[in-house]
């Protein structure tokens, strides 16, 4: 909570100072847990950039499950050039992912990755340190991420990697994405992760205006889940309605959410 009303100060005092961009968006999100109940998800982002376009910083709060608001995410960053940026906080890893707004990503490997880092973005190249323990040692990393995407005509690829320090694992991503028209789109994600029993999975997802579809797999079963999704805006309100399918279980797991910007 302290560092939380550090932050709000932190972000706030950066506003009236200056004359920066603020912006934030209010969501509502319903899944359904593993007891089969549906439950609710709010969350509030704030972002702000200096006028300068030089500083940059966002914030993160969200319910718990007591219904108590929590600090999820921070950053605060640096524009070094207009190329180059660099950033501190509890921010999202840089890892190569899938799935849609709530479903999907099913079968593809995504390393548990949270946590105080720092993130260095060079043009197509970002690279992300993740400590250990700050409040310890703000030397010592626990894992090291790198990612490099770029695009050739309306050919989108990309590779990234994580390596977890302590036991020298290295987990890899790799995703190709195809323009098939101004509005429609095709792109597939494949992961390599040792530790699994299965260790290659793969998703794939195509995009046709609003609506999206999926397929995913491993080395074990290539078509365990599908799923699809439905994303929108009605005036001022953004909203999303979509549900995965597990081929083996036959069972369905819908989610929805709602959103307002300002």
């Amino acid at each position: 909570m302290k560092k939380l009303i550090a932050l709000m100060i932190a972000l706030g005092f950066a506003g009236v100072t200056q004359a920066a961009t603020i912006t934030g968006t209010v969501e509502v999100d319903i899944t359904e847990n593993s007891s089969n109940d549906y439950i609710s998800t709010e969350s509030i982002k704030l972002g702000i950039a200096g006028d300068q376009g030089v500083a940059f910083g966002s914030i993160k709060v969200e319910t718990n499950s007591s219904d108590q608001f929590v600090l999820d995410e921070y950053s605060l960053g640096v524009n070094l050039s207009e190329t180059t940026s660099v950033s501190y906080g509890e921010q999202s890893d840089i890892f190569i992912g899938g799935g849609l707004e709530t479903v999907g990503a099913n079968t593809i490997a995504n390393p548990s990755d949270a946590g105080e880092s720092i993130i260095l973005n060079v043009n197509n190249l970002s690279l992300r340190g993740k400590f250990t323990d700050t409040d310890t040692d703000i030397s010592d990393f626990d894992t090291i991420q790198a990612k490099y995407t770029t695009t050739v005509n309306k050919l989108s690829v990309g590779a990234s990697v994580d390596h977890t320090i302590s036991n020298d694992n290295n987990v890899f991503a790799g995703s190709v994405g195809f323009d098939i028209n101004e509005s429609a789109s095709l792109s597939t994600v494949v992961t390599h992760d040792e530790t699994l029993a299965n260790e290659v999975a793969y998703e794939s997802i195509v995009s046709i205006g609003s609506l999206s579809a999926y397929v995913d797999g491993d080395e074990a079963d290539w078509s365990k889940n599908v799923g699809a999704g439905y994303k929108s805006t009605w005036k001022d309100l953004g909203y999303y309605v979509e549900a995965n399918y597990n081929l083996d279980t036959e069972e369905m797991t819908p989610a929805m959410g709602v959103s307002v910007a300002f």
